[in-house]
């Protein structure tokens, strides 16, 4: 796993993989499952390759420009979230 003092995942796939990579690598993975689920019935099907809602906005938020705005130190997803909360409506 990953250890507290190295941030998590979501820091490690922010600050070093970017999350629109991510983001393109599970919407790949996913494609790909469905496709084997459709050739091959007896397989159970899975989702856990579906990107979530909040990826995706952060994904969206990067490209808006967002990260700029956003103080040092603080995740960009910890910054759409307020964001959205602000906004009404917070991802799940």
């Amino acid at each position: 796993g990953f250890p507290p003092a190295k941030g998590g995942p979501m820091f490690y796939a922010e600050n070093y993989v970017g999350l629109p990579k991510v983001l393109e690598r599970l919407q790949f993975h996913a494609a790909e499952t469905k496709k084997k689920l459709a050739e091959n019935k007896t397989l159970l099907p899975v989702d856990y390759f579906e990107p979530s809602k909040l990826l995706m906005e952060c994904v969206q938020a990067e490209k808006a420009g967002m990260r700029k705005q956003v103080p040092l130190g603080v995740p960009l997803v910890d910054a759409v979230l307020n964001y959205k909360k602000k906004q009404g409506g917070a991802s799940k």
